[in-house]
Order: C-alpha cells, then structure tokens, then sequence
C-alpha cells in the first residue's frame, strides 16, 4: 500500500518510546520501510496536552469492550476520512487533541493507530511488530508467511510517551505485509493477532478483517442476523463501511487472511509510581495455547470430514453443510441468519465498485474473484429461493424484477462515481470484467430466475 503520512505535532521528545526485540533470523531478510512524504514543518506547532502514561498492566474484557464502542460510535458516525472521523464529536476523545492533529492512515494503519490512539487515551499498554520477513520483491503478496522479527513495546520511561512519536512510526512501520502471517505460527516472535473462533463475543467491534489482496478492514457491528460490519480506510484516506462476505476471499492458513484480534498482553517488570503510573518493563503477549478462543476454524473448517486448508473446507452448523460465509451468519446469529439476495447484491457491488475504479493489480484481482463469487452466491440463493427455502429474506412481488432494478441502479451509481476517470462514463468499471467473464454474468443469472410459480398464493418469509 502507498503509505500516507501522519501529520501532527511533534513537539514531545520521543523520550521513553520503546524497546525493541529482535529475533536472531538474517538482518538481509527485514522488509524495506514503506516510502514516505515529508512532514510539512508548518504542522508541527503544538503537542498533545498530555504524554501518554500507562496506568493498566493489561487490557480487560472491559478495555475490549470500551475499545470496541469507541470503533462502533467513529463508524456509525458516517465521516468519510480519517482526519474528518478523529477530529469528529464521535471519537470521544477529540476534545484532548491539538488542532494541528491530522490523522492519516490506509487501511493497515488505520486499524493499529486506532489501537494504539484508544490505548494512549486509556493508560494501557501496547505493542507490535516493526519489522517483518518475506519471500518474493512485494511482501504484501508473498506466497507464503511472513514473519515477525522485530517488536517495539511502548514503554513509559519515566518522562511519559509521545503518543504522536508513535502514531508516526506506526504509521512508517506498518502495513498489509504485517498482517500476512500464519496464525497458527510464532516463531521468531509473536505476531500482534491471533485467529479467533468465529461465534458471538469472539468476532466483535474491534476484529480485523485481513483481505489477502491487501486490504484490512476493522469490524464495528455484528447484528441480529449475523452480519458482519465493518469499516475500511483507503489509500486515499477515505473511510468507507461494508459487510464481510464473499468479495473478501477464503484465505489459506499460511496467508492468515480472515478475521484477527489483537492477542491479549502485559506489562511486566514494571514500577508502579505513587501517581499511579507505571515506568520501566516489558511486554509479554499471551501464546497461542493460553487464548481461551484462539481457533483455525475459519482455515480448517468444523467439520468431522473437513480437510485442513482445502479450499472447499467443510462447516457445519445445526448438522448443516455450509459455506464459511453462510457459517459465519449463521454462528455469529445463532442460528437465526437468513439469507437476502437483494442485500448482498447492493452491497458486494459497491465493494467491488470501489476496487474496480483503484485500476491496481490486486484491485482488479480482488474484482475478478468478487464477481465471480457473487455469481455463484446468487445463484445458490435463487436455487434455494425455488425451492420455497425460508431462509431466503425478500418478501417483494417479484425477486427477479427487484434484483434486476438493484444490479442497474448500483451499476449506474458505479458509473457516475467513477465518471471522472479517462474511461467513459457510460460504460460500468465492472462491465470489462464481466465481459471478459461468463462466469460473472450476474445480469444474465437474474434473467434465468424463475420466482413465480413455486410462491404462487403464498409470500416467503425468512428468520
């Protein structure tokens, strides 16, 4: 990803930031920092009115739950960059930051500066892994796992930490490639997440979501019915909000896409100050084997005769075959999800109109796999949807009539955002692809549905 540059004030010395550990593996392997712009000195005027001091050793549930409503409210807020989110009544700390405090990330930084911004407002402490290793020229594509070689903690020296300092290096130290690691490895050093296991509490406000076409999303609602929400920030510093599904692809176990919460850590070592405060020690992150819901379930399926890593990997919910994405709903729902095809189209289109109009190698990758998916999920719907299968939501006149409206009216909303690009605006950035692929003609799949005759005199309702 292109890095985009934290611009704030830097007017705390960087006293008492870190440690760093190193692992023994070859220096030559440490990926290159990405590049990175100047920061104009004209906004580096003032400081945080106060430096960062860590009064917890550790993150509780309720840490995590406080955490997960400070994502919720920035994301239910409706802001559209990151500077405009932070600066917001909805991050409930705006008040405490300096006006020159310009908050810009992508989508791999923006999940780890929140972090790292709830914890230095929260007096808890934090950690993560500076640099990686890698096969390949790109680490952010690499065929197999990266891995950790490098941890900074931040660590109060007895001066405070400069919570602006750290964003900064976050925001140089960190991207995609970071987040591109077996789950089930850690080994040189522990990795900043672990995979969680997919039911409720366990996927909540506050999980990652690692697309391995390099992108990062953050969860920040999980309803009734088992959708997944979440927020996203874009090369370009927009925020924008989806629901997990199928443009997101199943990842294999060595790559650790999917889901991923920050592994649990504490401080240790340290000295506890008359003022309350903590100086000194260092951090220790729980392994693997100590996490109550660490699980590889979304790479190895639940099922008795599910194949490790295979990418038809079983699930089973209710003694039901199902698909990760259908396990999720349904796990995440407790049985009650439901399947609406009207949604998923809306929402899957303007995903992958977004990605469509990025004109990048993986944008157009994560494009081809989304549309073709999308097809095959709407055509598993419609089949169901036949066969008089309740769980299917729509209670219109007509599925076919309501799904063809919604493939146009999003196709139309795709051409006019992308109208000021150098091709023409009357032709959809996603019709290329369809051309080129039969497979994801989903115009001509609703044409084939046939919604009339299995309903007649009845009108379907879904759970």
């Amino acid at each position: 990803m292109k890095a985009w540059v934290l611009v704030a004030a830097l007017g705390v010395a960087l006293s008492g930031f870190t440690t760093i550990k190193e692992s023994d593996a070859q220096s030559t392997l440490i990926a290159p920092p990405p590049a990175v712009l100047t920061i104009p000195s004209s906004f580096r005027e003032q400081a945080f009115p106060s430096p960062w001091r860590i009064r917890k050793i550790e993150w509780t549930k309720a840490d995590e739950a406080g955490f997960g409503e400070f994502i919720r409210a920035i994301a239910q807020s409706g802001c559209t960059t990151t500077i405009s989110c932070m600066q917001s009544a909805a991050n409930f700390y705006h008040d405490t930051d300096p006006p020159s405090f310009y908050f810009h990330a992508d989508c791999a930084k923006w999940v780890y500066m929140l972090r790292a911004y709830y914890a230095s407002r929260n007096g808890l402490p934090f950690s993560y892994v500076s640099h990686i290793a890698g096969d390949g020229d790109d680490f952010r594509f690499s065929k197999a796992s990266n891995l950790a070689l490098a941890r900074t903690d931040i660590v109060d020296s007895g001066w405070g930490i400069d919570t602006v300092a750290v964003l900064q290096r976050l925001h140089d130290e960190v991207w995609t490639a970071t987040y591109r690691m077996d789950p089930s490895t850690q080994i040189p050093l522990p990795q900043d997440f672990y995979s969680p296991k997919i039911q409720p509490g366990s996927i909540r406000a506050g999980t990652a979501i690692y697309d391995i076409n390099g992108h990062v999303a953050i969860v920040y609602e999980v309803t009734a019915d088992g959708s997944i929400l979440y927020m996203d920030a874009h090369p370009g510093e927009a925020v924008t909000r989806g629901a997990f599904g199928v443009h997101i692809p199943k990842s294999p176990i060595w790559l650790g896409g999917g889901f991923k919460n920050f592994r649990p850590l504490k401080l240790e070592g340290a000295q506890l100050q008359p003022d309350g405060t903590y100086v000194g020690g260092h951090i220790v992150l729980a392994p693997n084997e100590a996490i109550a819901d660490f699980s590889l379930e979304q790479y190895r399926g639940n099922a008795p005769d599910a194949k490790g890593d295979d990418p038809n990997t079983l699930f089973r919910y209710n003694n039901v075959s199902l698909d990760l994405y259908e396990f999720a709903r349904a796990s995440m729902s407790n049985g009650s999800f439901a399947f609406n095809p009207v949604y998923e189209l809306k929402v899957t289109m303007g995903s992958l109109c977004r990605d469509a109009s990025d004109r990048t190698r993986e944008a157009k990758a994560r494009v081809k796999n989304g549309l073709a998916t999308l097809h095959a999920d709407l055509a598993k719907m419609a089949a169901l949807w036949e066969q008089r299968d309740l769980r299917v939501v729509y209670h219109g006149s007509s599925l076919k009539q309501t799904l063809a409206e919604t493939y146009a009216a999003q196709e139309r909303a795709c051409m006019i955002a992308n109208s000021s690009n150098a091709t023409s605006a009357a032709i959809s950035p996603l019709e290329q692809f369809v051309r080129r692929a039969p497979e994801a003609d989903i115009r001509r799949l609703i044409a084939q549905i046939d919604d009339a005759a299995p309903f007649a005199g009845m009108r379907p309702v879904g759970y």
